[in-house]
């Protein structure tokens, strides 16, 4: 169910648009949902591409993460984390070396990813924020260099 609602949510906020799909990383225990890591892939919107004073950026997705109440605090997430990391994102950003990629990081995310070995400079930790993209973005990932 708990997957439902994500995608509920998404659907109802218009973020489920066209040439977004969805990958995700599920954990079974004893045939018990754990939880699950999620990546919305943006790779193939053309509307995630910004082109700014010469540099071209590109978002190329979103990450969730949801486990069961009684199960945090166990090391799931964080092998989520790692799994989504290396099987999912360390090879979208390897395919789009030729622009400044980046993969953006729910409130509940951002410590989960910071603890893989993605780099700073290909992770955003604001989203859904009122900012502008140049200090979401740019400023920050100009920080990170």
């Amino acid at each position: 169910m708990k997957m439902w609602y994500i995608f509920k949510w998404l659907s109802k906020h218009d973020e489920l648009q066209y040439g977004t799909q969805a990958e995700i990383i599920k954990l079974y225990v004893d045939d018990e949902l754990l939880g699950y890591a999620l990546l919305e892939n943006f790779e193939a919107r053309t509307d995630k591409i910004v082109h700014h004073q010469g540099v071209t950026y590109q978002d190329l997705g979103l990450i969730h993460f949801v486990v069961v109440r009684e199960h945090r605090n166990k090391g799931y997430a964080t092998m989520l984390a790692n799994a989504l990391y290396k099987d999912i994102i360390e090879p979208l950003l390897a395919r789009h070396r030729d622009v400044h990629a980046y993969v953006t990081a729910t409130d509940r995310a951002v410590p989960l990813m910071e603890r893989t070995n993605i780099p700073a400079i290909n992770l955003i930790k604001q989203s859904y924020s009122d900012v502008t993209f140049k200090v979401k973005v740019i400023n920050y990932l100009r920080e990170q260099e």
